[in-house]
């Protein structure tokens, strides 16, 4: 992770202060594999409070700075999620390639970098049979003087993906709509990985399904001829 003194003072803030942050990022793959994304930061109504007791300008404090620094093509909001206050993010690309630059760019300034807070590492790839997502989890909480169960009230943290095919990784009963949502800890690295085979119009069921078909078509076509 860059800028790492800042974000680490930034975190610390956080729990003396005993302030909570909400971090969310969506990504929606479509067939071809481009897609949109958004990534939001809220911040409850203690750090709201603190940010306007020392003098910032609104009640989101330094996310301001964040928006002010966006690439362009890239739309933004203030956001409000129930008592959170914060910032959301959105852009669109056409394919995976264009996904990770734009990632990167947001990775190489201080500001917008903040974004990417959780996210050490994540890594897209395609081939003729599948397609994956996959990366690390940011040990952002290294500090010895606090618990790891004021870190756990202290940080909420999702990163939900949405992707065609079949998702065969990670291994789950009930996927709904092809989402998975992984849930960020941020008290020590932690690997994701979401794996979905691409639908095949040639496979076995397939092909059956339309013998099937066809074969009921026949039978029709034929019953109807006697009858006729």
């Amino acid at each position: 992770m860059k800028y790492k003194n800042k974000i680490y003072l930034l975190i610390m803030f956080f729990v003396f202060t005993a302030c909570e942050v909400k971090w969310n990022m969506d990504i929606e793959f479509n067939e071809d594999y481009s897609g949109n994304y958004k990534i939001s930061i809220l911040l409850d109504q203690n750090a709201q409070s603190y940010a306007l007791e020392t003098g910032q300008a609104s009640a989101i404090g330094g996310l301001d700075a964040i928006l002010a620094d966006l690439p362009e093509g890239y739309g933004s909001s203030i956001y409000q999620e129930n008592d959170f206050l914060g910032i959301l993010i959105r852009n669109e690309f056409e394919n995976t390639t264009e996904l990770q630059e734009q990632l990167q760019i947001l990775n190489n300034n201080e500001n917008t970098s903040l974004l990417l807070l959780p996210v050490k590492e994540i890594n897209f790839s395609e081939s003729d049979r599948s397609f994956s997502v996959s990366g690390i989890f940011e040990e952002i909480f290294v500090s010895d003087e606090v618990s790891e169960v004021a870190y756990e009230n202290l940080f909420d943290g999702k990163l939900t993906l949405i992707v065609p095919g079949d998702i065969v990784e990670p291994q789950l009963e009930n996927i709904v709509e092809n989402t998975i949502i992984f849930e960020i800890e941020g008290t020590s690295e932690k690997t994701f990985e979401l794996i979905s085979n691409k639908s095949n119009i040639f496979n076995p069921v397939n092909i059956l399904s339309a013998f099937a078909l066809l074969s009921l078509i026949y039978i029709i076509v034929r019953q109807y001829k006697k009858n006729n």
